[in-house]
C-alpha cells in the first residue's frame, strides 16, 4: 500500500513563488520578457516584475539588462536548466496522472 503524504512532512522546505520560477524560465529560454510575456500571457512588466522579485528573494542577479534585450548572468545560465528541467517533469507526471484518469478512471490507489 503506497505511503500517504502528509501536509505538514516539507514545512521548512523554501522555495520562490511559482510565478516568480516560471516568469525567469520562459524568459530565459525566450531570452527576452516579451517573449516569456507572449507564452505566459501577461505583460512584459509583469514578468519583469516578477524576475525582479526572484532575484531580490534569492540575494543574485539573474539577468543583465541592456537597452536592447537581455543576458543571462552565470547565476542565470546555472539557475534556467535545472528550473527548465523540474517544470518539464511536473508537466510529464502531471500529464500522467491525467493519462491514467482518462484511461479508466484508475485512481491512484493501491
Amino acid at each position: 500500500m503506497g505511503r500517504r503524504f502528509q501536509y505538514g512532512e516539507r514545512q521548512n522546505r523554501q522555495l520562490p513563488p511559482l510565478s516568480a520560477i516560471r516568469a525567469f524560465e520562459a524568459a530565459g529560454r525566450h531570452g527576452s520578457f516579451t517573449g516569456a510575456a507572449q507564452e505566459l500571457k501577461v505583460t512584459p512588466a509583469a514578468i519583469s516584475h516578477h524576475v525582479k522579485m526572484l532575484e531580490l528573494w534569492l540575494g543574485v542577479e539573474l539577468f543583465r539588462r541592456f537597452a536592447r534585450g537581455l543576458e543571462l548572468t552565470d547565476d542565470g545560465r546555472r539557475y534556467l536548466p535545472r528550473l527548465t528541467s523540474a517544470l518539464d517533469e511536473i508537466a510529464s507526471v502531471t500529464d500522467d496522472l491525467k493519462g491514467e484518469r482518462s484511461e479508466g478512471g484508475r485512481s491512484g490507489q493501491a
